[in-house]
């Protein structure tokens, strides 16, 4: 490869790299390191049991649905030992940054350039986007790997094997994508022969049938995913109702969206209907599809959960864009352009109008975000402190007031399944050591709520951090005391 060559290929990747590694970098800057969420740090935990032959808790107390792919990458990100969550945190912001340049890529490829930039610019800058980035929620990379298989196929019409690969990879993290891949399959159907169709058949069923075969291995049931989050949501009460659908729906698009482009979406809608009716169909299609198999899916009892959402959000913010911006693909001088140069100047104007709003909300995500992340990060400072390892040790099991600190506390513990529970599972009573919140205000910062903070009668703390507090039992404290480990000491 000459020279030239080399220049023009950096050149040509620069941007894409500048996106990937600058949108991550920019949120960090904005709202502090990430951490992992409840979801990820069981998928964690439950790595680390497979990596120490151990079978994942998959039906513990308030377990979250299992993602194979989410368990899969924290399982090979265990080698780094202390880095682990930092690393699996990261990705995600970093799939953020590539779900960026993916939503630019599709604006230009359907609209043009600035379409494409200010799309992303929209998505990056959600205050709701920016949370379950920094969370390390799974549905990020889920919206990027769904993102990803529309642009091969813009690019591409019935493309084939690679939009089937991104749709598998989105369907081990979440079951949207198992539909979206058999329809895309029977689109593919006519123009394939069936020495194609029947391979591509095999890759659209890999998603459904890797993750049922992961709920067997662990549970003995292909679909625990299934029942356990529909038993889930009955227990932490969600929206789960079809008549409740709609209503929901709506409230989360406008949620993550937020003011400026509820308004700015229906100007855009307007546009595409009038002049792109290609480009709405790919656009409103999929997202109409993703809204209408979130809706369908409460005919199974499962919940209306905000995050399910961010697809069609996503997807939105194309079609805002094309709104405002979408007018440059009209011919020069003609009056409809004219028209709609101002119509697009003025849903811009609406949105700069509430940035001073949308400052706001990103200083309160900022503060929820600190908060839970410092307090996390504490807990795990906690489970490696010399004082709460020689309790662990000497009287095994601990117990927590509250589910939120149990997988992030088992897993730096490195303790088996069932050794750190909260009081409120009836299948693991009061153990000889209990870890609460030092104060209301953690308490409020980290449950979003206020469990009772008063330890069991007997119980003394025997350690505290900035964010929490360790109580133990008289029998419990008596045996560290001696130096000897209670009789048939329970980790389990």
């Amino acid at each position: 490869m000459s020279q030239t060559e080399t220049k023009q290929r950096i050149r040509s990747v620069l941007p894409a790299f500048l996106t990937i590694v600058g949108v991550p970098l920019a949120l960090f800057l904005i709202y502090g390191r990430p951490y992992l969420n409840y979801d990820a740090s069981y998928s964690l935990v439950w790595a680390n049991d497979i990596a120490h032959g151990l079978t994942p808790d998959y039906t513990g107390y308030i377990a979250p649905t299992p993602h194979p792919l989410q368990t899969f990458v924290s399982f090979l990100a265990l080698p780094f030992g202390s880095l682990t969550e930092d690393l699996l945190a990261w990705t995600v912001m970093l799939a953020f940054g590539a779900l960026a340049w993916i939503v630019y890529r599709l604006g230009r490829e359907l609209f043009n350039s600035p379409v494409g930039v200010l799309a992303a610019l929209v998505v990056v800058s959600r205050p709701a986007l920016a949370k379950n980035v920094e969370a390390a929620y799974q549905d990020v990379p889920f919206v990027l790997f769904v993102c990803w298989a529309l642009l091969l196929e813009v690019r591409s019409p019935r493309r084939g094997w690679p939009v089937l690969v991104m749709l598998t990879l989105a369907g081990l993290l979440r079951p949207e994508a198992w539909v979206l891949a058999g329809l895309y399959w029977l689109y593919l159907f006519p123009a394939r022969e069936w020495r194609e169709r029947i391979p591509l058949a095999l890759l659209a069923a890999a998603g459904p049938v890797l993750w049922a075969l992961s709920d067997w291995a662990v549970t003995g049931d292909l679909l625990h995913s299934f029942h356990g989050t529909k038993d889930l949501a009955a227990q932490l009460d969600r929206p789960r109702r079809p008549s409740q659908a709609p209503f929901w729906t709506l409230k989360f698009l406008g949620w993550t969206l937020r003011e400026p482009l509820i308004v700015g979406v229906p100007i855009g809608a307007v546009f595409m209907l009038l002049f792109a009716r290609r480009q709405a169909k790919i656009l409103f299609g999929l997202a109409g599809l993703m809204t209408l198999i979130f809706i369908a899916s409460t005919l199974g009892g499962l919940p209306l959960i905000a995050r399910y959402v961010l697809t069609p959000a996503v997807l939105l913010s194309i079609v805002y864009a094309a709104g405002v911006l979408g007018w440059r693909d009209l011919p020069d001088g003609s009056r409809e352009r004219s028209l709609w140069k101002w119509i697009g100047a003025a849903s811009l104007a609406l949105s700069i109008v509430f940035i001073p709003w949308h400052l706001d909300l990103t200083r309160e995500q900022m503060r929820k975000v600190d908060n839970y992340g410092s307090i996390q990060r504490d807990l795990r400072g906690v489970a490696h402190a010399p004082t709460v390892r020689e309790f662990y040790l000497r009287c095994g099991r601990i117990s927590t007031n509250n589910h939120r600190p149990v997988p992030a506390f088992r897993y730096e513990l490195d303790g088996p399944p069932g050794s750190v529970q909260t009081l409120k599972d009836d299948a693991h009573p009061l153990a000889e050591t209990i870890l609460y919140p030092r104060n209301r205000s953690i308490a409020v910062k980290y449950y979003n709520e206020v469990p009772s903070l008063t330890p069991p009668d007997g119980y003394e703390t025997v350690f505290t951090s900035w964010a929490w507090r360790l109580y133990a039992s008289p029998r419990c404290r008596a045996a560290v005391e001696a130096g000897r480990t209670l009789p048939g000491v329970d980790r389990d």
